[in-house]
């Protein structure tokens, strides 16, 4: 994007509008014009308006009759969020795994899969996923709306660049220029830790969370085609103000323990063999946490957090953490207790990263966009979201994808 951009206030206030008209339907489904105008302090004919543009393009639909009375005396018409509207593509991409997930604009899962990466370059990679994508999207029948990955190393995701990914071996690697020249979609990509916050944020868009933390594990086997260690990965994710932080370097939530040097290998300045063996030996992997853990202590003390989400297989017998905490680093379950921040476990679900990243993308939807927004590479707008359903497209994959088989 060159030169400067001119921002037409009409059009961002009508887009602006028109996010937080669907974002009330979509945190409160049923809802009516009526108690839409009254929540947002808009007027009745503006509010008219954009549900009516919204139901033309098959963003909303209207549900039977509520409860209650309008002014007329007639029940309201609940309002609803097509589920057919089309789906969101959600990808967890690690060194030897991958997760990928389908979503509708609602949040419901329409598929899933999960399984080893091929031995080919991160380019590669890529194409494979997105050729499951695609033949998941034609079986389903639904528009595909967007395409989001959460990969763990530092990410620019307002640019959509990937600045560092060391079990990838990345260095400012343009994710978006190379899955929008080869494909129709809308595109993001997002620090894996990340996007477990956009979806604890999404999963509990009707409770004020506050200020809160999130920290995602996972055992890797170790890929040495990509230079990865086995071991215990860690990544968190920090959402402050209402907002998924970042950091002056989109390097937040990077952790290094306090055991770290400068010349350490990886999160910890614990040894390679005991960080290889703590993928399935107790006190490997007790070692491993008491670390994490008592590193811990003071990001909680100095953030003030409301709550604390854990999510990951590492950590996925809670009563055997909370023993070993309680045992041999009850320091942070007091600072916990000092702040007032609740421990929140969910570790069953292995598609957390994947749904986050899809999830990412609708809050974007549903968010009331902002004027620094613009600028980025990823910005869109209503239009640009409508563009993806109509006229349905026969096929996502541009000429040029041919180029990139040849």
């Amino acid at each position: 994007m060159g030169g400067v951009v001119r921002i037409n206030n009409n059009e961002f206030q009508k887009n602006a509008n028109t996010s937080l008209v669907a974002q009330l339907i979509w945190k409160t489904p049923g809802i009516s014009r009526v108690d839409i105008a009254r929540e947002l302090n808009l007027y009745r004919s503006t509010v008219t308006n954009i549900i009516s543009s919204l139901i033309d393009n098959e963003v909303v639909y209207e549900g039977e009759e509520g409860s209650g009375m309008s002014r007329g005396g007639r029940k309201p018409i609940t309002l609803h969020l097509n589920e057919r509207f089309g789906i969101v593509a959600g990808f967890d991409i690690q060194p030897s795994h991958y997760r990928l997930v389908l979503l509708d604009i609602t949040g419901r899962t329409l598929f899933e899969e999960q399984g080893k990466l091929p031995e080919v370059d991160f380019d590669s990679i890529i194409i494979f996923l997105m050729d499951i994508v695609l033949a998941q999207t034609e079986r389903i029948g639904l528009p595909l709306l967007a395409v989001v990955a959460g990969i763990p190393g530092i990410v620019e995701s307002e640019h959509g660049i990937i600045r560092y990914a060391e079990p990838f071996g990345l260095r400012n690697y343009d994710f978006y220029d190379f899955v929008s020249s080869r494909y129709d979609v809308l595109v993001f990509v997002e620090n894996d830790a990340n996007c477990t916050a956009w979806l604890d944020m999404t999963v509990n868009r009707n409770i004020n969370l506050g200020d809160f933390i999130c920290m995602i594990a996972d055992y890797h086997e170790g890929n040495y085609q990509f230079d990865d260690r086995a071991g215990i990965g860690v990544g968190i994710g920090l959402c402050l103000d209402g907002k998924v932080y970042h950091g002056s370097h989109h390097s937040s939530g990077e952790i290094c323990t306090l055991s770290w040097r400068g010349k350490s290998i990886g999160q910890t300045g614990l040894s390679e063999e005991l960080l290889i063996k703590s993928v399935n030996d107790e006190e490997a992997w007790a070692a491993f946490m008491v670390d994490l853990f008592s590193s811990l202590v003071p990001v909680v003390s100095v953030l003030d957090p409301r709550v604390f989400f854990i999510h990951g297989r590492p950590f996925s017998d809670e009563a055997k953490l909370r023993s070993l905490l309680a045992d041999r680093c009850p320091q942070f379950l007091d600072v916990l207790a000092k702040v007032g921040c609740k421990l929140y476990f969910d570790t069953q679900d292995a598609t957390v990263v994947a749904k986050g990243a899809a999830m990412m993308f609708l809050q974007k939807l549903f968010a009331v966009p902002e004027l620094s927004e613009i600028e980025s590479k990823t910005h869109f707008d209503w239009d640009d979201v409508v563009d993806q359903v109509f006229p349905a497209k026969k096929t996502y994959v541009k000429l040029q994808q041919e180029e990139a088989y040849g």
